[in-house]
Formats: structure tokens, C-alpha cells, sequence
């Protein structure tokens, strides 16, 4: 099959066009017309690329020889390849890899560290970086581990975390001496400065993670063994990790955790342990009907663990059983805290069903230790619904400090917890709350700026960049690999090139490398890049209005606000044009195929042909009139409609079934069941309270765009 040529028809690509299109980006540009400043020139040979492709997809396969081949054939049809640095990449981290595999065999020290040297300051210096912690934590060379782990920029990987954190314990708490290489630079100094009770904490929050615990690398659970073998470990720590496991479906992560445990603490068996374990996490209710669960007392912690397991198992699958459905009476043999947990977990997956008895349950649990976060989260969305404020406040407060902190999960519960407090006349305590959330740009940060007595406004627009600060973001090579990537259609690759180029930025540069990704229509690097700012803001880059006219027209034409439908694309697609999600949603309105079918049959547009979704008139007019549809299937309440844009319209109709009285929005928002669609609402409904401003020039209330839900009884919606 002959190479597909890529950049001899660079300009005539659709999947491009996003690059290409230039459009007005914001009303505040307007002022200023952004210059058409050109993608740099497609020198390169057609041929380097497609050799560069395949020579990628061979190194992923593993055919090494054919990786090498035309690795060769890359820098012979182009000595200067932007983007040869990853040949080497790939052939390196194949060694690096190999080497931490096996435990044996010479370390490619030195090449690593050529490899670095010569692509210092990129990113793919960093991930060969990675790799090599990774290496070097899997054979315990924690010497030369601890020395390169402070270069380590992108400090993004939690096994790598995982070995940081077991390097500090073998020397901090076990006393052995790591040393330094001389060769390589001191120690982690970060590891001095961690007290052995910081230690600890840190470790145990990565040990409870049950992605990464479950993860081959093993880092982690490397961690947890030299941890258990100081004795900094309980078996109470071992059973909270393993029902974490459990509650998130991790199977595998919950057998790993179950290791930790002594022969003892597994009944002295532990052939049946794990068969038994395996049993619960399978099919705990017919574990139950085998005789499973035991007896009470202290002999039997490990029958009694394993019940609460299944039962937890048993009740989030249905909490309709409640505590009388459940195939024994737990009290019969469960202790009093562990009844509490039990307790939780069912008003947890109660109030995900939002079911009314959530909260009762919630009251029984409050003695409960070890929850996770879902767990947590769940029983105060329960509680929300009900806008029992007393049970608000005790559930929030029962969470650890890192989850209800002002900036975690941007301020959802430091919030909530100040409406909790409001509600119960603490103004003092609830203002403290409210203060340093809404210092964030957020669904949250807005809801707190109002309940300290202001409207939504934008912040003092920074001075836009020079000439001269655009023209330095220019040349940046980060940014210059990202364009070629992007001209490669490797958009993921290209992203990592761009982020990793903004690391250290201050604020002059942040917004100048904005203007300059809005210039050549990187519009979704724009807002990204726009959105790191820490005190000098742009929210003209931030909330960017590209394809202003067309949107205007769609808008208009539907009857729909122009700010919410911005609010939506910019959520969807962040205009990228050619966008298509994993699930074959395409275009900046992100359609989904049977449903760009089913609008252009009911707004008869006969023109539409599937392959023409990411047209840009096409996609407005299919995506502004589906938006209508669902608005006018939910009695014209934006909060309802943007859920069914993401989730169908017969989710927020069955969700809006089960209130018993009307609800504030944000309520309602909050406590929708699905993680991706909460999430998608309360962003969009953020986004255009944003564009309101920016479009009216006036404050606006976020509160008031929500509005309140009323019940009403369920009925199906023909929409899709």
C-alpha cells in the first residue's frame, strides 16, 4: 500500500481546517483584528513523515527491526526531522524497560543520560526521564533514583510517586542509608523537609488508590510491603484499602491489598482466604447463601471483614434491600463500627438512587471510619436533596481536611459546607467558607461570590501582549513540535508538546502564548493556555467567541441565549471543528451520528450527509436546534436541558421524578448521578454565566441561571 502523502495536501485537509479557518476569536479582539500569522513553512518531505508514522506504530508493536529501519529512513530523507528526538525516544525506552524488567544486565545509565543532555529542556527528555525512575525504582537503586527524581519536571506519574515516597521510608524510617551519586547531583532535598508523620500520611493517601495499586509497575504496593514491615501499617489500614477496592470495582486491587495481610489475619489459611475472597468479590450474595459470614468475635475479624465486603457489595448493587433484605442480619456478628460502615454504604448508593431513605441511614453512619471520597460525597448529596443543613454540616466535617479544603474539587464541599452553616445562622463561619472559594473562576467560586452579596463580573482584563512577547512564544520549540504534530493529525502528542512549553510561564508569557495559539486558530490551546493565568487574566482568550456571525445567526434563529450555546461548545469541543470524542461525537457541537440523523429528518434538512457533521453551518444547525429540542422537551429550564444534552433527555426527566419538592439548581446539579454529566453541567452553566458578561457588558448571577427544579412525574421523550 503506498504512503498517503501529508503535507503536499496539507491545506486541502478538513481534518485541518480547525488550524486554518481564521475568525473573529472574541469580542474583545474585535478592537484589535488578529494578524493571520502562518503556520511555519511544510518544508519536510512527505516521505519523513509517513516513515516517521510507521516507524512510531512499529516500535508500539514491538517490531523493532522495522522501528529501526525506518528511523533510518527518517533522517536520511530529512537529517533536521523536527521530531527525530522521539525515534530515539522510542528506541531508548525500549532498553530502559527491558532493563527494569529484567533485574539484571548492564544499566543504560550513561545513554540516558546522553539522551537527556542533548534534548535538554523538552518533553521528551522528561519522559525518558520517567522511564528511567520507573527502572530504577523497580530494581531498588535508590541512589542514583533519588538524585535525578527532583529533574523530573512533568512529576505527574503515580508509581514514580510511589518509589519517591518508598526511597524516604527506607531512609527515613528504616535508617538506611541511600546516599547520594556524585555523579548525578544530591539527594531529593524535598525528603528532608518531610517529617516521618508527613511521610506516612503521603503514603498512605497513595497506597489507597486503587488504580494505581493494581497497576504491574507495582510501585505502590512496593511502597505499602516496606511500610507493613516497619510496622507503620495496621491490619485495620489493610481492610480499609481492600472495601476501598471493593467500592470501586477493583477486583484485582483488593486481592493485592489482601497480601498484605499476615497468615494470621487470614484465618491461617490462606488457600481459603482467597477463595473466599474471591467469592465476595464475585458473588457475595451467593457467598452468603453458602454459609458465609461466620460468627461475631475477635477470632473471626477476617469472616467478619469479608462479610462487610459482601454486604457493601450486596446493597450499593441494590440499596432497595435496605438492612432487612440482606441475606443474614449483619448485627448478628458485625460490630458497631462496622455497622456504621455498612450504614454509610447504603445511604451512599441510596442517595445515587436518590432515594428518600438515604438520609437515615446517613445519621447511623456517622461513627463510620476509612470512607472514600465516593462514599463521602454521596451521603452529602443525599442530604443536599433534602437540604438537611444539620446533616450537611456533620457529614462534611467528618471528611478529611484534603477533601473539603477550599481548593479541592474546586471548593464543592468548602462551599456546601458554608451553605450549611448559613443555613444554621454561623454567618462568621459560613463567610470564612465562602471567602477562598470564590477567589476561583468555577461553578463554585461563583455561587460564593454571590453568597457574599456580589455579582458575577470579570477581572481587571490584563494588558494585551506586545509584539515582542507574542514573537518570543513563536520560536519556542515546544510550540513548533506541537504545530508539526498537529499538521501530523497526532493531536494528543501535540497537546503534550504545548503544555509541557507553558511549564514556568508567568502571566505576560501565558497570555502572549494564548494571542499567539489564537492567531493561527489553535483555539482550544487559547483557552487552556489563557486558563492558567494566576493574577493577570484575559478572559477575551478564556471564554474565546470564534465564528461569532454563524453563531449569532444559529442562535437567533433557535431562539436559544448566544452565551449558553457558547457556554455549551466551549465544554464540548473547545471549537476545536474536527473534534470526535471517543463514542463518535463529532464537530464543535460534539453530535452524536444517530442523533445528527434524527435532527436534520425533523428540521428537514435533506443536504446532510454524515460525512458533512463537522461542516461548520451544518454542525450549528444541527447542534442549536437539538439544544432547542431538549429545552422545549423540559419546560425551558437550561439546567435539565444542557444534563440531556450530555446524558439523553430521559435521564434529567427520571432524575427531576424523584424530587419531593422544588430544588435550587445547583442542588439538582449537584447531585445528578452521573460523575461526567454533574460535572458537564455545572461547567456549562459556569461557561455562560461567563459569556453573559462578556457579551452584555453587565453582572450577572449564576444562582439565577439555575433557577429551581420542580417535580414532575416521569414520562418517556421521543428525542434521542
Amino acid at each position: 500500500m503506498p504512503l498517503t502523502p501529508r503535507f503536499g495536501s496539507l491545506f486541502c485537509k478538513p481534518a485541518l481546517v480547525a488550524l486554518l479557518v481564521l475568525s473573529t476569536s472574541s469580542s474583545a479582539q474585535a478592537a484589535r483584528p488578529p494578524r493571520a500569522d502562518p503556520l511555519p513553512s511544510a518544508a519536510h518531505l512527505d516521505g519523513a513523515d509517513d516513515a516517521f508514522l510507521a516507524a512510531r506504530d512499529a516500535f508500539r508493536s514491538g517490531d523493532l527491526a522495522r522501528a529501526a529501519l525506518l528511523s533510518q529512513r527518517v533522517t536520511s530523507l530529512d537529517s533536521r526531522y523536527p521530531l527525530a528526538a522521539y525515534l530515539d525516544y522510542w528506541a531508548l525506552t525500549r532498553q530502559i524497560r527491558d532493563y527494569g524488567d529484567a533485574l539484571t544486565g548492564a544499566a543504560p545509565d550513561d545513554a540516558i543520560r546522553r539522551f537527556i543532555a542533548r534534548n535538554a529542556g523538552s518533553v521528551v527528555a522528561d519522559l525518558a526521564r520517567r522511564d528511567w525512575l520507573l527502572a530504577l525504582g523497580k530494581r531498588g537503586e535508590w541512589t542514583t533514583f533519588e538524585a535525578e527524581m527532583p529533574k523530573f519536571v512533568l512529576n505527574d506519574d503515580a508509581q514514580v510517586t510511589c518509589f519517591q515516597l518508598t526511597a524516604r521510608a527506607i531512609r527515613q524510617i528504616r535508617g538506611v542509608s541511600i546516599g547520594a551519586d556524585a555523579s548525578t547531583g544530591d539527594a531529593d532535598p524535598g525528603a528532608e523537609t518531610t517529617s516521618v508523620d508527613e511521610l506516612l500520611r503521603m503514603s498512605r493517601l497513595a497506597i489507597a488508590q486503587p488504580k494505581d495499586y493494581a497497576s504491574d509497575v507495582g510501585a505502590c504496593a512496593t511502597l505499602a510491603r516496606v511500610l507493613v514491615a516497619e510496622k507503620r501499617v495496621t491490619s485495620q489500614d489493610i481492610w480499609s484499602w481492600i472495601r476501598l477496592a471493593s467500592d470501586a470495582n477493583n477486583a484485582n486491587a483488593a486481592r493485592r491489598y489482601a497480601l498484605l495481610l499476615t497468615d494470621g489475619e487470614r484465618g491461617g489459611d490462606a488457600v481459603r482466604f482467597n477463595r473466599q475472597l474471591d467469592a465476595v468479590l464475585d458473588k457475595p450474595a451467593a457467598w452468603f447463601a453458602g454459609g458465609g459470614g461466620g460468627e461475631g468475635g475477635d477470632g473471626a475479624r477476617w469472616k467478619r471483614e469479608l462479610a462487610l465486603v459482601a454486604y457493601t457489595r450486596v446493597v450499593r448493587a441494590d440499596p432497595t434491600v435496605g438492612i432487612a433484605g440482606l441475606p443474614r442480619p449483619p448485627s448478628d456478628f458485625l460490630t458497631t463500627a462496622e455497622m456504621a460502615c455498612l450504614y454509610a454504604q447504603l445511604a451512599a448508593a441510596a442517595a445515587k438512587k436518590q432515594m428518600p431513605d438515604a438520609n437515615e441511614w446517613s445519621k447511623k453512619s456517622l461513627a463510620a471510619e476509612g470512607l472514600s471520597e465516593d462514599v463521602l460525597g454521596w451521603q452529602v448529596r443525599g442530604a443536599l436533596r433534602a437540604e438537611d443543613w444539620k446533616l450537611v454540616e456533620a457529614l462534611i466535617e467528618k471528611m478529611p481536611p484534603e477533601m473539603r479544603r477550599a481548593q479541592a474539587s474546586e471548593g464543592t464541599w468548602a462551599y456546601w459546607l458554608g451553605r450549611a452553616y448559613k443555613a444554621q445562622k454561623k454567618s462568621d463561619a459560613a463567610t470564612a467558607q465562602f471567602r477562598p472559594v470564590a477567589d476561583q473562576f468555577g461553578f463554585y467560586g461563583q455561587l460564593s461570590t454571590e453568597e457574599l452579596g456580589q455579582k458575577i463580573t470579570l477581572p481587571t482584563r490584563a494588558q494585551p501582549a506586545s509584539e515582542a512577547e507574542i514573537a518570543a512564544a513563536k520560536v519556542l520549540p515546544g510550540f513548533q513540535r506541537a504545530l508539526y504534530f498537529y499538521r501530523l493529525d497526532q493531536r494528543r502528542e501535540g497537546n503534550l508538546e504545548w503544555n509541557f512549553a507553558l511549564r514556568g510561564m508567568s502571566d505576560r508569557e501565558l497570555l502572549a502564548a494564548a494571542e499567539y495559539a489564537s492567531r493561527i486558530q489553535l483555539l482550544d490551546r487559547a483557552v487552556n493556555t489563557a486558563d492558567r493565568t494566576r493574577n493577570e487574566h484575559d478572559f477575551a482568550f478564556r471564554f474565546l467567541m470564534p465564528y461569532k456571525p454563524q453563531m449569532q445567526e444559529k442562535a437567533t434563529a433557535t431562539g436559544l441565549e448566544l452565551e449558553w450555546v457558547y457556554g455549551l461548545i466551549r465544554q464540548e469541543s473547545r471549537f476545536v471543528q474536527v473534534a470526535r470524542s471517543t463514542v463518535g461525537a463529532s464537530g464543535l457541537m460534539q453530535l452524536m451520528p444517530a442523533t445528527a440523523r434524527y435532527v436534520a429528518k425533523k428540521i428537514g434538512l435533506d443536504s446532510y450527509r454524515p460525512d458533512g457533521v463537522n461542516d461548520l453551518d451544518t454542525n450549528l444547525t444541527l447542534g442549536t436546534s437539538y439544544m432547542r429540542m431538549v429545552l422545549d422537551d423540559l419546560d425551558n429550564l437550561p439546567v435539565l436541558a444542557t444534563a440531556a444534552y450530555n446524558a439523553g433527555p430521559g435521564r434529567p426527566r427520571a432524575w427531576r421524578a424523584t424530587l419531593t419538592k422544588p430544588v435550587e439548581g445547583a442542588i439538582f446539579a449537584e447531585t445528578i448521578p452521573f460523575n461526567e454529566t454533574r460535572d458537564y453541567v455545572k461547567k456549562v452553566m459556569s461557561n455562560a454565566t461567563y459569556y453573559a458578561v462578556l457579551i452584555s457588558g453587565t453582572p450577572q448571577s449564576l444562582k439565577a441561571r439555575m433557577g429551581y427544579i420542580a417535580q414532575r412525574g416521569f414520562t418517556a421523550s421521543e428525542l434521542p
